[in-house]
């Protein structure tokens, strides 16, 4: 099993979800950008599109709208603007 990290997903309304994966998928302005445990410290702009989660054999997705991610010490925390379970 790969190594797993904490992730959040935070909106003006409160933590819209969280959990601890092995891969994170983030839309960024400059593309796509995947996250694995250890990833370098950085912060990128998000833009509107699917968050991808891949822990434990299985791939999640969260619509997120426009805002920030914050990687750091195994953590990832986006503030966006909105965020919702995304159509299966």
């Amino acid at each position: 099993m790969s190594a797993q990290f904490a992730w959040t997903v935070e909106t003006p309304e409160g933590t819209a979800a969280s959990g601890t994966c092995e891969l994170l998928v983030v839309p960024t302005a400059s593309g796509e950008l995947g996250v694995l445990a250890d990833h370098a410290a950085l912060v990128a702009c998000v833009v509107p599109g699917d968050l991808r989660i891949r822990g434990g054999g299985s791939e999640t997705s969260v619509r997120v709208g426009a805002g920030v991610v914050d990687v750091r010490d195994n953590r990832v925390r986006l503030l966006v603007s909105s965020a919702a379970a995304s159509p299966a």
